[in-house]
């Protein structure tokens, strides 16, 4: 039996949507939880009967929207048929995303009870000003107090998501930040830069001239702030916006950068498995219909080819600390990188923005600045 990362999507917010968010997530469907649980659950069902057989789940993550809006009990319901139609790996990582505004201490309780073992906290930041000025519904008050609050409940595994690049923000809120972050025990950071999506109240804010956003440099600036603060505080960079200590990297995520095996459920589920991406409806009501219909919920799928397989795999593993794996990359796609960008390697290695060393090609630490740039020289 294969590994599988599982992935569970709660399309649910409270009250409004963040003026950056361009997820599939609503703000006005409370009285549609059950609903949804329910098809949910008949979902997970299908996939089970399907591929529960072939498959080990070594992760579970709960995203969305918001999962910690569901009322108590609903997110057992989901956990109790998962293990009903899914074997667990002993130690699978089970991992939910949660905002400040909607934990309350019953619901990490019910969290831990029911075995999900690391939380991630959308903190963003603890500057009220700037939680404001994207549409964020806490402040920096009930942020502290969430991670308290985690931490007091009994959770050994607590993620913080934080965000660079936000209106008006400066060099100093990213250093009262990571500052924070560093001092607060967490075990994990995500450290993001805003991104302006297509169709948010954020662009119409920008375009509105309402806010103006830090210059890709003062970005930059701010990424090597905040990693300078991260890594004096023993939070490792493993990926290009992942920080951990020691041993608690989120193995979810590293699934998807090894170009893992994955199984998205829900609403817009996004899933990969042998070699094949598929997706779900992005409708509420089609995807409700389906599953009424017995019919799984796919909208899409695509099956990569050998090259679309091999430009995803340096894509994803120049992202990490650990880099790309010559050999075996050679082996599996059937080339030489080192030879075949003979001249963008030598390039890449002399102006200092990667080394090639014990069989690894990594992006330097001063250049993940410009990863972009370098996975399109080398794909």
């Amino acid at each position: 039996m294969k590994n599988l990362a599982l992935y569970i999507h709660i399309p649910f917010c409270n009250q409004k949507k963040c003026d950056y968010c361009s997820f599939i997530s609503y703000c006005d469907k409370k009285d549609e939880f059950d609903d949804y649980i329910d098809h949910l659950m008949k979902e997970i069902k299908l996939r089970g009967l399907s591929e529960g057989n072939q498959y080990k789940i070594s992760s579970i993550y709960f995203g969305g929207g918001t999962p910690s809006v569901l009322r108590e009990g609903d997110i057992t319901n989901i956990m109790l048929q998962i293990k009903r139609y899914f074997k667990l790996l002993p130690n699978v990582e089970i991992t939910i995303e949660a905002n400040p505004d909607s934990i309350t201490e019953e619901k990490l309780r019910e969290y831990l009870l029911v075995g999900i073992n690391r939380i991630s906290i959308g903190v963003q930041s603890i500057n009220d000003r700037l939680l404001f000025s994207i549409g964020r519904l806490h402040n920096g008050k009930q942020a502290k107090q969430a991670i308290k609050l985690a931490q007091k409940v009994g959770f050994k595994n607590i993620s913080v998501d934080m965000m660079i690049g936000l209106p008006s923000q400066t060099l100093k809120d990213v250093k009262n930040m990571a500052k924070f972050v560093a001092k607060s025990h967490v075990q994990h950071v995500s450290c993001y830069s805003l991104i302006v999506e297509p169709n948010t109240v954020l662009q119409e804010k920008l375009k509105a001239g309402v806010i103006t956003l830090p210059s890709e440099d003062e970005t930059v600036e701010m990424y090597n702030l905040a990693y300078e603060i991260f890594k004096k505080a023993g939070l490792k960079r493993y990926e290009v916006s992942n920080f951990a200590i020691e041993d608690y990297e989120c193995k979810h995520n590293q699934n998807y950068w090894q170009l893992g095996e994955y199984l998205a459920l829900g609403i817009a589920g996004h899933s990969y498995m042998k070699d094949t991406r598929f997706a779900n409806v992005e409708d509420y009501n089609k995807y409700i219909t389906s599953l009424d219909n017995d019919t799984l919920p796919i909208v899409s799928v695509e099956k990569l080819n050998l090259n679309m397989r091999r430009e995803e795999t340096l894509m994803l593993a120049l992202r990490t600390r650990e880099g790309l794996k010559i050999d075996e990359y050679d082996y599996k796609f059937g080339g030489h990188i080192l030879k075949d960008k003979k001249k963008q390697v030598e390039f890449l290695c002399k102006n200092g923005f990667i080394s090639v060393k014990n069989d690894y090609l990594r992006v330097c630490d001063n250049a993940f600045y410009v990863l972009n740039r370098i996975i399109l020289m080398l794909i």
